[in-house]
């Protein structure tokens, strides 16, 4: 979604002659892994009114889906609060860049190439990107939209296990339940959106047997209220927190006086979205540790919410029994004769627990460091010192604006990036809010 929305904004704000190319390795582009997903319970966690594609239009999706209620694969009717299925929305990005191409200049052209980039050289007049095919693009901006990489291995020891036919590691990939039984117990790594997806396509496929998801502080993935009132900007007046237990105390106070109005929390966390980046900016790489190592799980619950569909379903598992969460950490995994073993300390306890299953499905969620992942692409942009990643390894360094710092130096100006690699400098920059605000801004700048 991040490359598709940076290449319509560049079409629609062409003032002369452009060539926009998108490689891409799994087209259609624009869906990505996120609306790639074909389930119907795979639902976005945003109102629809709020999922417009550009900044200044936010009902463009809810508009989009509206004129088209009725045909296939569509609603028969659509409110602005609907929680819709992500394959709508992949298919909506894909409209909208397919729009941005029909209607920009004659001499702004948009060229998609299949196939994935594992090297880029600096080059006097740009780059030059080198195609796993041994095709060689050359380009004076080059922008890294790369979404999420798949996600860290559960525990640094077993790693037979992880080569095994009872391990899952990349949960979004299409066959990621295959070949599991109705009857069979599963357990789950992970308890947050991630987890939800996996389990919601369990259910979908009739499985019967119980699913344990485990994750270290067992912290359930809260639920967004329908009909959420809005709540006042109560930062807006305000001196930012300059420290992670100054937010804390601030937001906990706010809370406390919504609640007193008979306002939900929600809506409090909520009005800080607005200034997120801005608080996250302004702390010192120290204090976001800090926050990291503290606060990130519980931000990451009750920022990152369910859509009530979903959440109404996961309630009726656990009230069924089916559906069990564990906090703890776990210990080893091993292969069995059935299936697996999973050996897990519960948090705050000397206890061990160990479950026998058939499966382990790892939703631990995105990794972030970059200098860790072995792709060429990366070792290749590591080793010619055009990357570094953020002095906490959330993703790749650069300034607020996307430009990307060479090792231990200065942006090389050529080189930019959006989404996910931002986040150690933004912090709040991989939903869909963030992301258009970026896309355009960084098309803008590329142009100027």
């Amino acid at each position: 979604m991040s490359g598709a929305l940076v290449a319509a904004n560049l079409l629609r704000l062409a003032m002369g002659p452009l060539h926009v190319v998108i490689v891409d390795r799994s087209p259609p582009v624009g869906r990505g892994v996120a609306y790639g997903t074909d389930c119907p319970d795979h639902l976005l966690n945003v109102p629809a009114a709020r999922m417009g594609a550009y900044p200044d239009d936010p009902e463009g999706f809810y508009k989009w889906v509206a004129v088209r209620v009725g045909r296939t694969g569509f609603p028969a009717a659509v409110a602005p609060t609907d929680y819709l299925p992500r394959y709508l929305y992949g298919e909506y990005i894909y409209f909208v860049l397919n729009e941005a191409r029909e209607k920009t200049r004659r001499d702004a052209t948009l060229e998609v190439l299949v196939g994935e980039a594992i090297d880029i050289e600096e080059t006097p007049n740009g780059a030059a990107i080198v195609l796993a095919d041994g095709r060689t693009l050359s380009a004076q901006r080059v922008v890294l939209a790369l979404g999420n990489l798949p996600g860290e291995y559960p525990i640094r020891r077993s790693m037979r296990f992880f080569h095994g036919p009872h391990y899952t590691h990349v949960p979004w990939a299409p066959d990621a339940v295959a070949g599991i039984k109705p009857d069979d117990d599963i357990l789950i790594v992970g308890a947050g959106l991630t987890a939800a997806d996996t389990i919601i396509q369990l259910t979908r496929n009739g499985h019967r047997g119980k699913i344990h998801a485990l994750s270290r502080r067992g912290i359930r993935p809260q639920v967004h209220l329908v009909g959420l009132a809005g709540y006042h900007d109560f930062l807006a007046s305000e001196i930012l927190p300059a420290t992670a237990r100054q937010a804390l105390q601030r937001i906990r106070k706010e809370v406390r006086a919504a609640a007193a109005q008979g306002v939900d929390w929600r809506a409090v966390i909520d009005a800080i979205r607005p200034h997120t980046g801005a608080i996250w900016q302004g702390w010192s790489w120290d204090e976001r540790a800090r926050f990291l190592r503290h606060l990130r799980p519980y931000w990451e619950v009750y920022r990152h919410r369910l859509p009530p569909q979903t959440g109404d379903r996961i309630d009726e598992l656990c009230r069924r029994g089916q559906l069990l969460f564990y906090g703890g950490r776990l210990q080893s995994l091993t292969d069995t004769p059935s299936g697996a073993e999973a050996v897990f300390r519960r948090r705050g306890a000397e206890e061990f627990v160990t479950l026998n299953v058939a499966k382990v499905i790892n939703c631990t969620g995105p990794r972030s460091d970059y200098s860790k992942y072995q792709h060429p692409l990366f070792i290749n942009l590591l080793s010619r010192s055009l990357i570094d990643h953020d002095p906490l390894a959330l993703g790749i360094n650069a300034t607020a604006s996307g430009e990307l710092f060479r090792y231990r130096g200065e942006p090389s100006g050529w080189l930019l990036a959006i989404g996910s690699p931002l986040k150690g400098v933004l912090w709040e920059c991989t939903a869909v809010a963030e992301i258009r605000v970026q896309a355009r801004a960084l098309a803008a700048k590329i142009l100027a």
